[in-house]
């Protein structure tokens, strides 16, 4: 039976992006994925993504170094050293969630492509389901240890 397994995500790009839907073509071209217009659900291509996150906001992620994208009609901030990414994968990626986290996250009600904010134990986490069973979690970095220990114990706790 395949594992589930919770692993640090490398380095990214991270820019938060608020502005209105028509200036979203012009960045989708400069940043290379259109950000999506349906709010919290998230898009890629190749190794760059955008998070709808809320009516004006999204998240840009890309690999580092990357140049953030011009910003007609935007505001755009580079929150790069902000935030740590996880990742986690396996059968057991929801129930290991589900531990701490208030969501339902039955496929019908958080399919593939879908990214809110949301709390893992009393830590704020923008959760995006990139498949049935893999998930991608960023957290401030000032949070990131504590909540990979949260995290392990949830995934001793499945076993």
């Amino acid at each position: 039976m395949a594992e589930t397994v919770l692993r640090a995500l490398p380095d990214h790009a991270r820019f938060v992006l608020h502005g209105d839907a028509a200036a979203l073509p012009a960045i989708g071209t400069a940043f290379g994925v259109a950000p999506p217009l349906v709010p919290l659900t998230g898009a890629t291509a190749g190794d760059r993504a955008a998070l709808r996150l809320g009516p004006d906001e999204w998240l840009l992620l890309a690999a580092p170094g990357t140049a953030p994208p011009e910003a007609l009609d935007a505001w755009l901030v580079d929150v790069s050293h902000r935030q740590v990414g996880f990742a986690l994968a396996g059968p057991g990626a929801a129930a290991v969630l589900n531990e701490g986290c208030p969501l339902d996250l039955d496929i019908a009600a958080f399919p593939p492509g879908a990214c809110t904010r949301t709390l893992f134990g009393k830590v704020e986490i923008l959760l995006w389901r990139r498949a049935a069973d893999s998930f991608e979690i960023e957290v401030a970095r000032s949070f990131a240890a504590p909540l990979r220990r949260l995290l392990e114990q949830a995934l001793a706790d499945l076993d």
